[in-house]
């Protein structure tokens, strides 16, 4: 069937368009070649050019012809239909420009209009003889061209042609003389074992699993080629990374990749030398700390057919892995998932509906798995394996109370805290102290006359850093040297509050013979830092180890006997509906950092509500029992999971100008309000009300399904946007701040 003389593609431009675009395919005589999905091409925009994604390609388009504007440039053959499928599902979800959205998840290479990144290499040949009839009513050029290529067994590349001939080339493709076989461009040696032949270290075989991980590892293992969601719940120190790879090898060896995401890069040195011990071949990694030319060999090598093990944060999973096979996500409860800027999307959400889209098992790992995973459970949507036990040698640690209501506190720490250090240091121990306060303290103050240092850009207290001396705004990062007196009434500056870089001070002082570590993100500033940090830990030159969040997730230190959380309270009663779920996982996962060796573990919980439900359900040792409790409290407020949200945000240096664009929406929003299904609350000041010079302010609208916020959120986004306004939604959003 003969091709039509214009084409039209659809393309998903670099911009903030919220449509593809139309643009005319250039005629078949040019050097373009056939358009296909998922071409990165360079087209017109405006007095410029931008880069983008072919979508759709079409006989015609509503538009007239003439208004349409030619494809400039082909730039590479990047991304299969599938992933294209994926991404802009995603986009239209999660209610932001298409083009945006593969901006977003490209690598850094890619973005560019100039940039030619990987292209195939175009190879012609014919198909057999070519019938005498049909030759007599070819041209002398074209009989020559084929005479070559019947000369040439395997083919000749399209580049070794001028460009007239290529065109001739192409004319006798469509005639069906000639073949057009596309292949690598560069062909990538990764010097790497075949994953079928490797060989699996005796005492890591599969004999090594305890009873409770063989037979998760056969449930997961079961029916691989078809899509399910499985829950692996095992308490912390359960093995389930050992799980998963033993999974992830029998992946390897049926020819499928396999993609683990992590939450957070600081995760990636740990899993990557256990992966690569267990199933014998280094994975590759991707994450942005990774140099522009990791990434973009990475990418290239996920789109070779072999399989491999993919280790990476959320960005991973837009990969373009030819014959992906697993997808699992460890710490699946994680915030880190949660895109917060630009597109923002939940890794973890869309790699179940990747999972769904390819037909392949997706595995959600987690000690303390979110509300959202559990009420999916609870309804059969995913299935649930346990491991109830810790493995190997590894104790459940015991948790105390410590009541710190009108005790003196020396840097945050109780002395009956210190105490208790004292006696596992002297017993060999380590010590995890966990504080989610980066910084010397949290405000400075003036005692004679009540000033407090602020940041002018969001009207929020300065958080004072030691080292290397100065005010530091956490919110927009806006810094000032540390001032010596009170600006305002000349008297002494006294530090108020206690981050982690006052307690390393502390016990420095306290425990002067022993090596302290301070993990959180002042010390993380270079890619080698993590990793020094840790080795320290592990090889105990450093028993003390001080940190925030960082400290929490994943990271098996076996030396560790005793963790202290210095403020347990922290996040109780926060404005936001999902604090107390944030504070029961992030509490249950510092605690399980403590016995995983073979001495028995201790986590001291500083408190001054000790009799608070969340502190007595941990106490008691039960996540699930907390977790049902608060799934019940949002099933009666009609609160996520069992309602949807979608957060609409105005930002301004003009107050006035944010809070008057969201009030005209939340009007039409209200109007329809019974018609359309939803409930609207605001216009309110954001939790952050000033951040970076900017005025924020919010709507928050509820529906009972996704349909309907999506409805509404098409109504959010019909006026146009003041050019001094910033504006974004947030569907699914899991800060409210």
């Amino acid at each position: 069937m003969e091709k039509p003389l214009t084409q039209v593609v659809k393309v998903a431009v670099f911009c903030p368009n919220l449509n593809l675009l139309d643009y005319l395919w250039p005629p078949p005589e040019t050097d373009l070649g056939d358009p296909s999905v998922g071409m990165r091409v360079r087209v017109p925009l405006g007095p410029r050019s931008a880069a983008g994604i072919v979508m759709e390609i079409l006989p015609m388009s509503r538009l007239p012809t003439k208004r349409l504007r030619p494809v400039l440039e082909v730039l590479d053959h990047e991304l299969t239909p599938d992933l294209c499928e994926f991404i802009f599902w995603a986009s239209r979800y999660y209610q932001i420009a298409p083009g945006l959205a593969f901006q977003s998840v490209l690598p850094p290479a890619l973005k560019s209009p100039h940039h030619t990144g990987h292209k195939s290499r175009i190879v012609w040949r014919t198909g057999g003889p070519v019938p005498e009839i049909r030759l007599r009513r070819l041209g002398a050029t074209s009989r020559h061209l084929l005479d070559r290529l019947m000369g040439s067994p395997d083919g000749c590349e399209d580049r070794s042609f001028p460009v007239p001939s290529r065109r001739l080339l192409r004319a006798l493709h469509r005639r069906g003389l000639v073949l057009r076989v596309e292949r690598d461009e560069t062909p990538i040696e990764m010097g790497r074992q075949n994953v079928s032949t490797a060989k699996i270290p005796e005492t890591l075989s599969e004999d090594a699993l305890n009873p409770d991980q063989r037979a998760a590892v056969a449930a997961l293992s079961d029916d691989p080629e078809r899509f399910r969601c499985v829950l692996l719940e095992g308490i912390t120190g359960s093995g389930k990374t050992r799980v998963y790879l033993e999974v992830v090898r029998r992946c390897l060896e049926r020819g499928r990749s396999s993609l683990i995401l992590v939450p957070e890069i600081a995760l990636t040195p740990q899993l990557t030398q256990e992966a690569a011990r267990i199933l014998g071949i280094p994975p590759l990694v991707y994450h942005s700390e990774r140099s522009t030319a990791e990434r973009d060999r990475t990418w290239q090598i996920a789109r070779t057919p072999q399989p491999y093990c993919v280790v990476g944060t959320r960005s991973a999973l837009f990969l373009p892995l030819t014959n992906l096979g697993l997808i699992v996500i460890d710490e699946e409860h994680d915030t880190s998932f949660k895109q917060q800027e630009g597109f923002r999307y939940s890794a973890r959400d869309l790699a179940v509906w990747r999972a769904r889209q390819l037909d392949v098992p997706v595995i959600l790992g987690s000690a303390t798995p979110s509300l959202e995973t559990l009420a999916n459970v609870e309804s059969g949507r995913y299935q649930v394996i346990r491991l109830p036990e810790r493995a190997g040698t590894g104790q459940v640690p015991e948790s105390i109370l410590v009541d710190i209501r009108g005790q003196p506190l020396i840097g945050g720490l109780a002395a009956s805290t210190l105490a208790r250090m004292a006696e596992h240091l002297r017993a060999g121990g380590q010590v995890l102290v966990y504080l989610d306060r980066r910084g010397y303290a949290r405000h400075l103050v003036c005692p004679a006359c009540g000033w407090i240092a602020e940041c002018s850009e969001c009207a929020a207290p300065f958080t004072v850093h030691r080292s290397p001396g100065q005010l530091l705004c956490h919110r927009c990062g806006r810094h000032e040297r540390l001032p010596g007196v009170c600006p305002h009434c000349g008297g002494s500056l006294t530090p108020r509050g206690t981050g982690t870089e006052r307690i390393e001070d502390v016990l420095s002082e306290r425990f002067p013979d022993v090596g302290i570590a301070r993990l959180d993100r002042d010390q993380v500033t270079r890619r080698e830092a993590l990793e020094t940090i840790l080795s320290s830990v592990r090889e105990r030159r450093a028993r003390i180890l001080v940190g925030t969040q960082m400290v929490t997730k994943g990271h098996d230190f076996h030396g560790v006997t005793l963790v202290i959380v210095v403020d347990a309270d922290q996040g109780l009663f926060s404005a936001d509906f999902r604090a107390p779920e944030r504070l029961g996982q992030r509490l249950v996962q510092v605690a399980g950092r403590a016995g995983r060796g073979t001495h028995p573990g201790s986590v001291l919980l500083q408190t001054r509500h000790p009799e608070h439900p969340l502190f007595q359900d941990l106490l008691a040792g039960s996540y699930a029992v907390f977790a049902r409790r608060l799934l019940e409290e949002r099933r009666a407020a009609g609160w996520p999971p069992y309602g949807h949200l979608v957060l609409a945000t105005a930002e301004s240096s003009d107050r006035e100008r944010a809070r008057g664009f969201l009030e005209a929406a939340g009007h039409r929003l209200a109007a329809q309000a019974v018609e359309g299904g939803w409930v609207v609350w605001g216009p309110a000041p954001a939790l952050r009300a000033k951040q970076a010079g900017r005025w924020r302010f919010q709507l928050l609208i509820r529906g009972e399904d996704r349909t309907t916020l999506q409805r509404a959120c098409g109504q959010l986004l019909e006026p146009r946007v003041p050019a001094a306004l910033r504006f974004h939604l947030d569907v699914d959003p899991y800060d409210l701040g």
